[in-house]
């Protein structure tokens, strides 16, 4: 038996297929994963109720969490008050018309409150609402 290997196949291709199929598949996750909005929840607060007030129609709010315990969160990130002023300012300076929501826990200090809507008022941030849980009106 002989082998000749001066004789190759001129015909030979890699087929990109697979992989051409698999980037495609990892471009549409990432795009897909990427575009749905995940809105600003946090799960142990306690707002407090409200007989009063009007629904809003869901907008892209600036969103500050006054928890129990005196944290402030933003994005799931515990910020300091001075680290939440610097974001409001530069908030007011990219967009004076911005809405901010402020929730608050039911436990959280009225200071805190009063602390942040001095904040938001500063950078120049005029509407801002306070987030309360829907009673019943009867």
């Amino acid at each position: 038996m002989r082998l000749d290997l001066d004789e190759q196949d001129e015909d030979v291709q890699i087929n990109l297929t697979p992989m051409l199929d698999m980037v495609f598949n990892l471009l549409l996750f990432f795009l897909a994963a990427t575009t749905f909005a995940k809105e600003e929840v946090e799960l142990n607060m306690r707002l407090p109720p409200a007989k009063s007030g009007t629904p809003q129609e869901p907008k892209k709010q600036f969103v500050i969490n006054l928890l129990a315990d005196g944290r402030l969160t933003v994005d799931g990130r515990v910020l300091t008050m001075e680290a939440l002023r610097q974001k409001l300012s530069a908030l007011g300076q990219r967009d004076s018309n911005q809405s901010v929501l402020v929730r608050g826990d039911q436990q959280a200090q009225f200071g805190l409150g009063v602390q942040v809507l001095d904040a938001c008022r500063l950078a120049k941030l005029a509407k801002v609402d306070f987030a309360a849980k829907p009673v019943d009106k009867q």
